[in-house]
């Protein structure tokens, strides 16, 4: 099996447990929504930013360089692992012993608790992200998948339930460590690594160099998605972060289920084309150009209905978070290109070029923070949008000088779904509005949709026939025979040149 193939059988996994993980924590998210109230989400809220941030050191940036390396060498690994597990011991006892008991004088005493639990978060994930890297290297994202589902299943079932018994914050707390717990245990059992009682500094240093690299990088991008809420939480308090975690969550959702299935499998798909070849920088045009397709419309469809959506799923209280989610989901065209950057430069070997890429928008991000958290969370989603679009054009010159790929290039790549799906959100907002302004919100939310489709694909067709058709041509080889031969049919027959 190619490399091409690898990648769509490995997407489709990917993208598999992503629905149905994204799906079911949607669930649990509502009901737990239903349940407690803005101020207990929010403390779990807060505390997570903590613990992402640090399990981004923890994980130290070791599963890329695992990735990109030609050979699994099973000493190297062993010293990969151990090196996750000193420092999992080492961050979560700073957060216990330190920051915790900080926190519950100057802020509040229930986070400082769920902080401290949290933090065994930490260890769960130095002991598996080897193991995880391991089957992502080897395209085996079918195990990852259907143990990633298990996982979560039982632990949104367990945090429901205790939510429902009046569990409040620690419903959440103890649903995730579970989750993490038993999503760990089935993937030692099912990667086929055991690490051994070995550290070598000459095997770290292998990997290390890279690693540290990419560590930077990703504390950064951890950041500049984590600095928002953090100065939120931190000024505003936890009801306002949980208006910001609820607009935000069906935009993770969405990115979720489109964006990191591909960019998780684009990793080890860019490495292999490197391999061969060294010309990475179609790979990411033609990687960024089919995921357009679909995120332009999802994002603007769900920014022209959002008030809809959250008033649906979550109830008249979290009024606001449909408000930010307007401003947070226009983000689409930054985040189609900037989402797919790291992974390309990564497999190039530029590990230093995305680490400058990231702090053009962590600085960005945090700017932006800064001036717009006195007015309130929705300002703050709005400038985080707004920081997106300046920034973007430089932060893609760092792909240019790795890649070879220039910003203009980049940018053009997308443009026909980025603007069909524009004129669809356009659309959508004024039905809404001044058409079905007296229709019942979830008869209106179906009329949208339905009617933003029609436009979206109209619009396709006739603005950007000769983009669509060629996308589709490329995608046809991945498909089941019967499918792809009925697309065929409805093709123009492709022009030969003289």
């Amino acid at each position: 099996m190619n490399v091409k193939r690898k990648l769509a059988a490995s997407s489709v996994w990917t993208v598999t447990a992503s629905v149905f993980n994204n799906v079911s924590t949607m669930v649990v998210f509502i009901a737990l929504a239903r349940l407690l109230t803005p101020a207990q989400f929010g403390i779990v809220a807060f505390a997570s930013v903590f613990i992402e941030f640090s399990r981004i050191l923890v994980v130290a940036g070791i599963p890329d360089a695992l990735i990109q390396r030609p050979e699994w060498d099973r000493d190297v690994s062993s010293t990969a692992f151990w090196t996750n597990i000193f420092i999992g011991i080492a961050i979560a006892a700073i957060l216990c012993f330190v920051v915790a008991p900080i926190a519950g004088v100057y802020y509040d005493q229930t986070f400082s608790y769920v902080l401290a639990a949290l933090s065994a978060l930490l260890l769960i994930e130095g002991a598996s992200t080897v193991h995880t890297a391991k089957l992502r290297r080897e395209f085996r994202h079918k195990i990852i998948a259907r143990r990633s589902m298990s996982a979560n299943v039982i632990g949104g079932i367990i945090g429901v339930t205790l939510a429902y018994l009046g569990w409040g914050v620690w419903a959440m707390v103890i649903s995730r460590l579970f989750a993490s717990g038993m999503s760990s245990l089935l993937l030692w059992q099912s990667s086929g690594f055991r690490p051994r009682f070995h550290f070598s500094f000459a095997e770290y240093r292998q990997f290390g160099r890279f690693s540290s690299h990419q560590l930077g990088s990703q504390l950064l991008a951890n950041g500049n998605a984590q600095v928002t809420a953090l100065l939120i939480g931190s000024f505003l308090g936890p009801a306002a972060i949980a208006q910001y975690r609820v607009g935000s969550r069906a935009l993770n959702m969405l990115v979720s289920l489109v964006i990191t299935p591909l960019q998780s499998a684009s990793m080890s798909a860019f490495s292999r084309v490197h391999e061969t070849n060294g010309q990475i920088g179609p790979a990411y045009l033609r990687v960024t150009r089919a995921c357009a397709l679909l995120t332009c419309p999802l994002f603007f469809g769900m920014a022209a209905t959002a008030p809809d959506i959250v008033r649906l799923m979550f109830g008249p209280k979290w009024h606001e978070a449909g408000l930010i989610m307007i401003a947070l989901a226009l983000v689409v065209g930054p985040a189609t290109l900037n989402y797919f950057q790291n992974p390309a430069l990564s497999a190039a070997g530029r590990t230093g070029l995305t680490f400058w890429a990231t702090l053009v928008g962590f600085v960005g991000n945090l700017v932006v923070a800064l001036c717009t958290v006195s007015f309130g969370p929705i300002a703050v989603a709005a400038g985080h949008t707004l920081r997106a679009y300046i920034t973007t054009p430089l932060s893609l010159r760092f792909v240019e000088k790795g890649i070879g790929v220039s910003p203009w290039r980049a940018i053009t790549n997308i443009a026909p779904p980025f603007i069909c799906g524009a004129l669809m959100a356009i659309v959508i907002t004024t039905l809404r509005l001044f058409v079905l302004d007296d229709v019942p919100a979830i008869a209106r939310f179906v009329l949208c949709v339905g009617a933003g489709g029609m436009v979206y694909l109209a619009a396709l067709l006739i603005f950007a026939r000769k983009f669509t058709v060629a996308n589709i041509r490329e995608l046809q080889p991945l498909l089941p025979r019967a499918i792809g031969g009925r697309i065929e049919r409805f093709m123009p027959a492709p022009v030969k040149s003289v």
